[in-house]
């Protein structure tokens, strides 16, 4: 296999210009000139997160070794590296707005051979001549199609036409490859390949639950997902996989890495990519590759987490990355993202941003956001699903000593949210229906329509009151009856709503287990179960909102 297509020279990463152009550039040149592109901009969410990962274990390699004139210095424990000097580095490197030329070339020259897509040796990201595993057609390299195992009833539904299949070009192919090591479903084992060929699952980054923190260009982006420090400690030196050797073995377990840029590079596939003698595409090879295990792995920053208790009470307790769920909406995550308690884990990019802000590296005025991306998987995690992609935005002053109490605040309207879903909806939705049908009626299909459109109506409602909240300045008690105000009266419009859908039922009563129902009592009972989560409205009157106009 001859030398072709250097990612270093070639255009293969879509990025996104200030004035909205949509741009294929060579990996040195977007590093170099990250600070000219707003943002990646690649087929769909989840591509973006897997090459996201990629330029921040060059960035965060290249920040641990040179300074921000491009000068070797390497941070390390070895050197006697400390946490301020790491941060000392990060405000240099924020403050020239940009990566040092010199630095992002001399480090991405010296590993030139293992950046050629096809190569006699080390293609990138591949395992040459691989002799083992499953075939799979071009289709299958597409991230953004879903297709069933049932061969008889495939289908594909895809953003590019049919006959583009066969002409996918070496940028995107290398976008798709990055991506399939990142996010592919469980693969066949191949009974006569060498090694351990243990169960792999799907890839890394499919097991996560995905968070990163947005900037105003790409230079910010890495920045602020940089996470140079675990905790308040430096890692351990870089080591990406392509300063390595590779294996060719299946499904071999390996020790959690001690350093981001090795995390980030995990090969969970082996991969080798096939084409025709006109240089077309025309399918691949794929093998179970590298893995460890997701509990408790806090070295992993970009993930929420989730808690499993033990079944015994002495039993260890153990987390697990929180996987993201397309039907709950970012902001419902913010006691998983911020909240700092005993039986939580605060995800490492949002200790990194603490810190940011703390120390006053970032300025309390500025706006932070958050955002979600991951796949949901169809049955046994064997085909792609949903794509999930959301945001959450606040005051970088939530994230400093001033801000702490707010959080704590703000998590609990959340879980007033939630307590009107599972607590008020759960009792409006049991009388209706048993008013409407008597005791063979159920619940559920009434439940999820006002619970979905309760959460529908507060959607932005809730992102517009969080993101103008500004601890310096804000009274935290006034703010918080302000959305109080907006939830109570959401969710008694909710159901208000519902109740125009039921024309002459509205008239029905029925007396079940000693209770008459009728619509105007289920009503007045689900409004006093509205006051008992919002209180400060109990006894209010004259104002079209509390009880005294019921």
């Amino acid at each position: 296999m001859r030398k072709e297509f250097n990612l270093l020279d070639e255009p293969w990463i879509q990025v996104i210009t200030p004035s909205l152009e949509r741009k294929e550039m060579p990996l040195t040149e977007t590093l170099v000139h990250s600070h000219k592109y707003t943002s990646l901009s690649g087929e769909m969410p989840t591509q973006d997160a897997a090459v996201l990962r990629v330029l921040l274990a060059i960035a965060v390699t290249i920040f641990y070794r040179y300074d921000e004139n491009g000068r070797k210095e390497e941070l390390s424990e070895e050197n006697g590296s400390e946490f301020e000097d790491v941060l000392d580095r990060w405000q240099a490197y924020w403050d020239m707005g940009r990566f040092p030329e010199q630095a992002v070339s001399d480090y991405l020259e010296t590993y030139r051979e293992r950046f050629w897509l096809f190569h006699p040796e080390t293609p990138f990201w591949q395992v040459n001549d691989l002799q083992h595993g499953t075939d799979y057609s071009v289709e299958c390299l597409y991230g953004n199609m879903k297709e069933s195992m049932n061969k008889a009833t495939k289908h594909h539904f895809s953003m590019v036409d049919g006959s583009e299949l066969s002409q996918l070009s070496y940028g995107e192919a290398v976008r798709w490859l990055i991506h399939l090591n990142a996010y592919a479903v469980n693969l066949k084992t191949d009974k006569k390949a060498p090694g351990p060929n243990q169960p792999v699952g799907i890839g890394r980054l499919g097991q996560l639950g995905f968070v990163m923190v947005n900037g105003k260009n790409l230079f910010q982006i890495l920045m602020l997902n940089l996470c140079p420090l675990r905790g308040e400690e430096i890692w351990a030196p870089p080591k990406p996989a392509w300063e390595g050797g590779s294996r060719r073995e299946q499904g071999c377990e390996i020790a959690p890495p001690d350093n981001l840029p090795e995390l980030y590079t995990i090969q969970s596939r082996r991969i080798m990519l096939k084409r025709d003698s006109q240089g077309r595409i025309t399918g691949f090879r794929a093998l179970g590759g590298d893995f460890y295990t997701v509990e408790d792995d806090f070295n992993e920053p970009m993930t929420l987490w989730r808690l499993k208790a033990g079944k015994k009470k002495d039993d260890k307790k153990t987390y697990f990355p929180k996987k993201h769920d397309p039907a709950v909406h970012a902001w419902r995550e913010f006691p998983t993202l911020l909240k700092k308690e005993e039986e939580t884990r605060v995800p490492g990019i949002v200790q990194w941003m603490n810190i940011l802000c703390e120390e006053k590296l970032i300025g309390s005025a500025s706006l932070i956001t958050f955002r979600m991306i991951g796949m949901v998987y169809g049955d046994r995690s064997y085909t792609y699903g949903d794509c999930v992609n959301d945001t959450i935005a606040m005051s970088a002053g939530l994230l400093d000593d001033l801000g702490k109490v707010w959080v704590g605040s703000i998590c609990d309207e959340v879980y007033k949210c939630q307590a009107v879903s599972e607590n008020a909806l759960e009792y409006f939705s049991g009388k209706m229906s048993r008013l409407l049908y008597g005791n063979s009626g159920s619940k559920g299909s009434i439940k999820r329509e006002l619970v979905s459109q309760y959460y529908f109506s507060i959607d932005h409602a809730f992102r517009e009151w969080l993101v103008q909240i500004d601890p310096a300045e804000d009274n935290r008690e006034d703010k918080l009856l302000e959305w109080e105000r907006q939830s109570f009266l959401h969710a008694r419009k909710t159901v208000e709503e519902y109740v125009k859908t039921l024309n002459a039922n509205i008239y029905r009563n029925r007396r079940v287990d000693e209770d008459l129902l009728t619509v105007p009592k289920i009503l007045r009972d689900y409004q006093r179960a509205l006051f008992k989560i919002y209180s400060a409205w109990e006894g209010k009157s004259g104002t079209g909102e509390g009880k005294g106009n019921e």
